[in-house]
């Protein structure tokens, strides 16, 4: 009874602090999924995946509407997977570390995160990593089990192709398992059956397309093309992936450093997960073209397993309250520098951010935001850059000396935890530094109220749902180099004439060709939330750009 109270308490919790980002404005990529899956809108497209992913989303689509309730939709198979994992865990390692797996699944912020953007990585897919998980360790008991594994295994790699990964890390278990056996002839036999599960796997896919009649399986592999680069933009790739592991936080990160050798084998398939995983995105294919970001929500399930298990393992004693006030005083005044003025660079030149940061120049706001979404908030780097220092060296002072391990854990829990909450607090609410979905939404009032205010330019694409709701949405603009080069973007500005909406989050360069321009046009409506600004520019009589 104890434990199902606990884990209803957390399941609260979980919904608690998701619920207020269901009516986040869905962003850039985001907002295409209900357009594409409704079949009210004849969007003329597809997603680019096999088919499961764009039938779940019709499907749930058709319950909860193509609109407001969207993001109901990755929330639901988050809080199952809540369930799940406990379930996996509770089998692994035990009660204790499946109840520290709920814990940490339901309070990270890259969780929530995952759990309310409208993709398939966040949730969807991990749903069947679980699923698939749990019927292996049910097969290696019963064998009449293989076959709810293949079904968990057949439907994720219908909803995206990448779970070959999955697919990949519970075969390495089982090859581990017997790995003796792959020195004799059963070897020959085990290449069978994996050459059997690929084609399998292939012909299930081709077959799809007679289920499926809006699944084309060559636009599928055609979009894979896009990655398939042997010249990586390892900067580009570089910084996605310290965004994601600045959204995993100090907590998942590098408790698992910690981890012993059976703290690992406990949640083995999970780590040959990582490493296929890591190899393949960062590696292998080059997604630097790509929302990488979001396409490392892989890590989510395996670090936060990885950590529930030490964690199970660790035993406070009231001697340690000392330490835990420690870890709460300087989680406490980290939060507080927050409140310290701080600088707002421009989104490029990236030079900038680097000097600051090489510079120890912290206190400045630093930009998160992606392709499918979030729409950016805003974090003090002080307070992050200061939050992985103190929690590096609490892991590297208990790499060294390991009977100092309980201490610092209890000084690192509060500031991973702080850590977690500051940036789930400014991604759903944006009280310290502002709140863009705010602007976003009286700017789009104020765009369809006026008459005189016919094509609007979304600059970044911040807030081009609702300005697409209006009927005066009319393209957006990038001002980066890496979508087309700047005498086309001159040229479409040019040819432009009407108003551009500026949510200024992460501002626009001020010595760019882009900022001199709106500097030309009117200011018809402005705005302001804390560090972040709105401004709906008049060009219709601005002069041209000339480069």
């Amino acid at each position: 009874m104890r434990t199902w109270i606990l884990l209803s308490a957390i399941a609260a919790l979980f919904l608690l602090l998701r619920l207020p980002g269901t009516a986040l404005p869905l962003h850039q990529d985001e907002y295409k999924w209900p357009m594409i899956v409704n079949p009210a809108t004849n969007y003329g497209t597809n997603i680019p995946h096999p088919p499961l992913s764009q039938f779940i989303y019709q499907s749930a689509g058709a319950l909860v509407g193509y609109d407001v309730h969207f993001r109901y939709v990755p929330l639901v198979f988050g809080f199952v997977n809540l369930f799940l994992l406990w379930y996996w865990l509770r089998s692994r390692a035990g009660e204790k570390a499946a109840l520290w797996g709920a814990v940490l699944f339901a309070l990270s912020y890259y969780s929530i995160l995952a759990s309310l953007m409208v993709d398939t990585d966040g949730q969807i897919m991990p749903f069947f990593l679980l699923l698939a998980l749990i019927a292996y360790d049910k097969a290696r008991i019963d064998a009449r089990w293989w076959g709810a594994v293949a079904l968990a295994c057949a439907a994720g790699f219908l909803v995206k192709t990448s779970f070959i990964l999955a697919i990949g890390a519970i075969l390495a278990d089982v090859l581990w398992d017997r790995r003796v056996l792959l020195f004799t002839r059963a070897a020959l036999r085990y290449v069978g059956f994996g050459l059997a599960g690929v084609a399998g796997l292939g012909l299930l896919l081709f077959l799809t397309q007679y289920l499926f009649p809006f699944f084309n399986l060559a636009t599928s592999l055609t979009y894979w093309q896009h990655f398939a680069s042997l010249s990586h933009n390892w900067f580009q790739v570089a910084i996605q992936a310290i965004k994601a592991a600045l959204y995993l936080s100090p907590l998942l990160v590098l408790i698992p450093l910690w981890a012993s050798r059976e703290e690992y084998v406990a949640v083995r398939p999970l780590v040959f997960f990582v490493v296929f995983g890591l190899f393949f995105y960062l590696v292998l294919f080059d997604f630097s073209v790509g929302a990488l970001d979001r396409y490392l929500q892989f890590l989510i399930v395996p670090l936060v397993a990885l950590a529930a298990v030490f964690l199970s393992r660790q035993h406070f004693a009231r001697t340690h309250y000392a330490y835990l006030g420690i870890g709460i005083i300087f989680a406490a005044l980290f939060v507080a520098l927050q409140f310290l003025p701080h600088a707002v660079p421009a989104l490029h030149p990236k030079s900038e951010w680097i000097g600051r940061i090489l510079s120890f120049n912290w206190a400045f706001l630093y930009p998160f935001s992606g392709g499918s979404g979030p729409l950016t908030f805003y974090v003090s780097f002080l307070f992050i850059g200061l939050s992985w220092i103190a929690a590096g060296v609490c892991v590297g002072f208990g790499m060294v000396r390991t009977e100092w391990r309980t201490a610092l854990l209890a000084i690192l829990l509060p500031l991973g935890l702080t850590y977690n909450a500051v940036f789930a607090e400014e991604y759903l609410l944006g009280k310290i530094n502002g709140y863009a979905p705010g602007l976003v939404a009286r700017a789009a009032v104020f765009v369809a109220a006026e008459s005189s205010i016919q094509k609007v330019v979304v600059y970044n694409d911040n807030g081009g749902d609702e300005i697409r709701k209006t009927g005066k949405y009319e393209k957006r603009l990038y001002t980066t180099p890496d979508f087309g080069d700047w005498t086309q973007k001159a040229d479409t500005m040019n040819a432009f004439k009407g108003h551009y909406l500026v949510i200024d989050a992460p501002p626009v360069d001020p010595t760019s060709f882009f900022a001199k321009y709106f500097a030309t046009c009117e200011p018809v409506y402005q705005d302001t939330d804390k560090a972040m600004h709105a401004t709906l520019y008049d060009c219709r009589k601005a002069p041209p750009i000339v480069l």
